[in-house]
């Protein structure tokens, strides 16, 4: 039998890049098992990886919570709204706020936003194998419904100069797409491993 339990890190065991490269693991592991449940809107997910002086942040939101429409972008409002979500997403500093003191920056922000050829793919997909098996007429079933789903995928990396200093982060996505409402954060701090969900009303990570 498989174990759902995804592997622990060792303090003192990784390099930094072999510390980032097992979080990879780590999380895809979660991710696995998280998405067993059903895609739902004014959820968004977080993976934070912390080690020595690097943060590494992974941030997925429903298309729903960052522009208030899950279809494909077809018109030049929703190619707007869209450019307009992956500038605020891109910019990072905006997006967590890290203790003064640990004097964190801003490295490097990579965005993937949804496209017309994103929700094309997965329509032919679902078309292509719906016959084959149970899935694929599920899925054949719920495009039929207009049920889509998209989704806002971030990476961030920051360095910081004090990182003893480092000992929460405010997460202020709600703040600036008012529709999100929960995050589910998956985090790797060194040696430690834990999940936590934030709220509008409760939006600090505290290490």
């Amino acid at each position: 039998m498989t174990s759902n339990t995804p592997p622990i890190l060792h303090k003192g065991a990784l390099s930094a890049a072999g510390f980032f490269a097992a979080s990879v693991v780590v999380f895809a592991a979660m991710a696995a098992e998280r998405h067993h449940d059903a895609h739902q809107h004014g959820v968004s997910e977080m993976n934070l990886a912390i080690e020595g002086s690097r943060v590494e942040i992974e941030l997925e939101s429903p298309g729903s919570d960052i522009v208030g429409f899950e279809h494909a972008p077809s018109t030049a409002a929703d190619r707007q709204a869209i450019a307009g979500a992956v500038k605020k997403l891109k910019n990072g500093s905006g997006l967590f706020a890290f203790p003064t003191a640990a004097d964190c920056k801003l490295e490097k922000s990579v965005v993937e936003a949804p496209s017309a050829e994103d929700h094309e793919d997965k329509h032919g997909h679902g078309h292509k194998h719906g016959h084959k098996d149970g899935h694929g007429h599920g899925h054949d079933r719920a495009e039929k419904k207009g049920e889509t789903h998209s989704e806002f995928h971030a990476h961030y990396h920051f360095s910081c100069e004090k990182p003893r200093e480092l000992k929460h982060v405010e997460v202020k996505l709600f703040d600036v797409f008012p529709r999100a409402e929960e995050i589910e954060v998956q985090a790797i701090i060194s040696d430690r491993q834990f999940k936590r969900e934030l709220t509008r009303g409760s939006s600090r990570l505290t290490f």
